[in-house]
């Protein structure tokens, strides 16, 4: 065996460098902060080293002082001195301190050199799987994808933080004390006019339904009900469309049911506003021809990306939204629809199909967290609908199972009374809000423009105020005492 291919074997490490964090965390209480929150056990290749740490990060969390005699104290007491090459050992390391001003950098070399384990680790277990030629190729790909996956993420989130950590800022998401967090929004919020949005989720701009759930909140699993033709399609893409062209956030849609072109022309017609029957016959006018190629250019500054892959497993879908989110940044994903996704194929989900949708809910929940992005996806409902007085939908019509209703942290259902009567409220629609895990329940009227496939804000002709007032100024001349 060659030199290289030996040096290729040996686990990516730095002695050096894990000498140098060491020695200034038993010699300054500012290192000692910083690489005892920062740095795992696990972190440090070196046995000796591991021990050393494990002792200072003890002392750290006792907020104890931590010095050569003290830790070797605690190392003598559990026995394990003589294994790290006793005091002498750690004078050593205190004086490789003097040579390093820079915590940080080494800090984060450690944590890299960490990282590189952690892969070697990952590729020689996939290799493992798939020499062992696993019957399922596809789940074992997502969960060789899901290794690396969170690898990269460990690299920025801990396991658990204690509400201290949260508060003071020093594990929050904004990296800022939570009161100081809390002036800030004050401020924010007083100096915004009074048509500006306080919605703190992503707003969907469906006004009355982002008043009510407060926007889709990151990491929440969002479920929309409907019968087939209420218009499921046409929810999802009205969301999508008005989060990713004014919002500006990255969008992905995976389409089980339509092609990207059959999803890119219902866009169109909703942008434009131009029916889609004119779009297929080439039947336009000037006008209707120039908004087309407004929004068409329009629509291209902005990342929209759609799968329109039919029969994904989960573990297919969740591959490929995890591929989006590293390569687009996505903000928002929506699937189109629950029912058209098949189980992971493990003998369990292949059970019954009430299982394998289980499987299915659960894991949308988990890859929702995973991602921290809101997830919509549509679900067909059941027949009870139809023979129930009113066709109004409820929970228990979410077909083939009831860890939907569990798992989802809104469920929200698409009911048009038109689609039963056509002299029934035509054009209006109803969005129940059936379950909202952070906030209140209740209905939200929305226009429905079939022509365009659009949900639009519902906008009353006029209200009370204003009727009585027209009627006043229009019997004014009638009355004889003004």
């Amino acid at each position: 065996m060659s030199e290289a291919d030996k040096k290729a074997r040996v686990p990516p490490n730095s002695k050096e460098s894990e000498m140098m964090v060491l020695g200034c965390m038993l010699t300054s209480i500012n290192s000692l902060n910083v690489a005892a929150d920062t740095l795992e056990e696990a972190d440090f290749y070196y046995t000796e080293h591991q021990t050393v740490f494990s002792t200072l990060k003890t002392a750290y969390r006792a907020d104890k002082p931590a010095d050569i005699h003290l830790i070797g104290e605690d190392l003598k007491r559990i026995g394990k001195l003589d294994a790290i090459g006793g005091i002498s050992y750690l004078t050593t390391l205190a004086q490789y301190a003097g040579t390093s001003a820079y915590i940080e950098e080494y800090v984060n070399l450690i944590r890299e050199k960490s990282i590189l384990r952690r892969m070697v680790n990952a590729a020689q277990n996939i290799e493992r799987t798939a020499l062992s030629e696993p019957s399922d190729v596809h789940a074992a790909l997502d969960t060789a994808q899901a290794e690396f996956y969170n690898i990269s993420q460990s690299s920025q989130h801990h396991l658990g933080v204690t509400l201290k950590e949260v508060i003071s800022g020093v594990k929050a998401e904004s990296k800022m004390p939570f009161l100081k967090e809390l002036q800030e929004r004050q401020q924010r919020f007083q100096e915004k006019g009074p048509n500006e949005s306080g919605i703190t989720g992503v707003p969907t701009h469906l006004v009355d339904l982002d008043k009510m759930i407060n926007g889709f909140m990151k990491s929440n699993f969002i479920l929309l009900g409907a019968r087939p033709s209420m218009g499921k399609t046409a929810m999802i893409l009205s969301v999508a469309e008005n989060i990713c062209f004014r919002n500006k956030l990255p969008v992905g849609i995976f389409s089980l049911e339509m092609s990207a072109s059959q999803l890119l022309h219902r866009l169109i017609c909703s942008q434009a506003e131009v029916e889609s029957q004119k779009i297929q016959t080439g039947s336009l006018n000037g006008g209707e021809y120039q908004r087309i190629v407004s929004v068409v250019n329009s629509m291209q500054k902005h990342t929209m990306i759609i799968d329109d892959q039919p029969g994904l497993k989960i573990t297919d879908l969740r591959a490929r939204a995890r591929r989006m989110k590293e390569s687009h940044g996505i903000g928002f994903l929506a699937i189109d629809y629950l029912q058209l996704l098949s189980g992971s194929g493990n003998m369990r989900s292949m059970e019954s199909r009430q299982i394998e949708i289980s499987e299915i809910s659960r894991m949308l929940k988990t890859l929702a967290r995973e991602l921290d992005i809101p997830i919509l996806c549509a679900a067909q409902l059941s027949r009870k609908v139809e023979e129930r007085q009113g066709h109004r939908p409820m929970m228990s019509d979410l077909r083939e199972s009831g860890s939907l209703e569990q798992d989802a942290d809104v469920v929200m259902f698409l009911f048009r009374r038109e689609y039963y009567d056509k002299h029934d409220k035509p054009g209006l629609a109803e969005l129940i809000v059936a379950k909202n895990r952070h906030g209140g329940v209740g209905d939200v009227p929305l226009t429905f423009r079939k022509e365009l496939g659009q949900f639009t804000n519902y906008s009353p002709i006029g209200s009370a105020g204003d009727i009585a007032k027209g009627n006043k100024e229009a019997f004014a001349s009638f009355s004889p005492g003004e």
